[in-house]
């Protein structure tokens, strides 16, 4: 025996339509089916009931953006009155919170000072594409200035010696020996000084 596959779940509104008014079309007069039930009537009402709200929600959709663009507009310019009283309010209170807070607005709380910087992590060292050079990153410390990078060649003691700084968080180094082993370490700079180095990281110079 069959069944009826209706789908009408995901269905979007104007295939359900469309499809309503198909079966009213199709049953009418259908001799396979002499009293519909609910009757045929009803299913066509149904469709044009579905189209009218159907119509009037894409109506108001459509209004709603139209609103929504203009309402973005005049946003955006009360943003420019806002931010040019702002800068007006500021010279003419010559930086005063008092004064500047007597006109309604608040003020900026001072950066608190970042104070001691901990050392760089995911070191990262890389052989390049010439004899003897090498690539190292790491990941940015906030607050950092400035990195200075070490290097040691293999020992069982290791002497550590600087060979460069970096004011970004990556650096080329040169000047190795192809085939020995190095080992390298980055500390970050800041307002109140440098930081622990990172953990050593080991290569084979190319």
């Amino acid at each position: 025996m069959s069944l009826i596959k209706l789908g009408l779940q995901n269905m979007p509104i104007p295939d359900k339509i469309q499809f309503a008014r198909q079966i009213a079309q199709a049953m009418q007069g259908n001799t396979g089916f002499p009293t519909p039930t609910p009757p045929l009537p009803s299913l066509t009402e149904g469709a044009h009931e579905l189209e009218d709200a159907y119509n009037d929600a894409q109506a108001a959709r459509q209004a709603a953006k139209m609103k929504t663009s203009i309402q973005d507009v005049r946003s955006a310019e009360l943003d420019g009155v806002l931010t040019q009283l702002a800068l007006y309010v500021e010279n003419a209170s010559d930086g005063d919170k008092a004064i500047i807070e007597s006109a309604g607005f608040s003020v900026r709380n001072p950066p608190a000072p970042i104070g001691t910087l901990p050392a760089p992590v995911d070191v990262q060292v890389a052989p390049s594409e010439h004899a003897g050079t090498a690539d190292v990153r790491w990941k940015q410390v906030r607050g950092a200035r400035a990195y200075c990078i070490e290097r040691a060649a293999d020992a069982p003691a290791l002497d550590w010696g600087m060979i460069g700084t970096s004011t970004k968080k990556e650096a080329s180094l040169n000047s190795m020996v192809s085939g020995s082993k190095y080992w390298f370490r980055v500390a970050a700079i800041g307002a109140a000084g440098q930081s622990a180095y990172s953990d050593p990281v080991p290569l084979f110079a190319p």
